[in-house]
């Protein structure tokens, strides 16, 4: 399977989970209105939640997307946490549905997620193993 084809899947099953830690304790959470901006994966959140507080103390995550039979890709690495105006605004307007619970893209407590994926693995079948895709660069 393609990065291409990953995408794709993504945006099949819609939802994800992402998984964080504050290096004790984890947690994993729904995820939607992920999409790739270049090589990387942006998600909207708001500031102050678990996944931010985990996510600046432990700067790593990873997101599992999943459809009914088990098929499912795995996306892991480094995270930051954008304040950016401009990178908010570009990911209002990427994600439309956005505009349902965020009415103005610059207030503060609306953030972005960035992930630089370090390692993308695909189970195809559920129970037949990983196949690793090639992370972007």
């Amino acid at each position: 399977m393609s990065l291409e084809m990953v995408k794709s899947f993504m945006k099949e099953v819609g939802w994800g989970f992402l998984a964080t830690s504050d290096g004790n304790k984890v947690g994993v959470r729904p995820m939607g209105s992920c999409v790739w901006m270049g090589n990387e994966l942006w998600a909207a959140t708001s500031d102050g939640t678990e996944k931010i507080t985990q996510l600046r103390k432990v700067p790593y995550a990873e997101y599992c997307f999943s459809d009914r039979e088990g098929k499912h890709v795995r996306i892991a690495g480094p995270c930051t946490i954008s304040t950016n105006n401009g990178d908010k605004l570009k990911l209002y307007e990427a994600v439309p549905i956005l505009k349902n619970y965020i009415k103005n893209p610059t207030t503060p407590e609306y953030v972005v997620i960035r992930m630089k994926p370090e390692r993308i693995r695909l189970m195809a079948q559920a129970g037949k193993g990983y196949e690793d895709i090639e992370v972007p660069k």
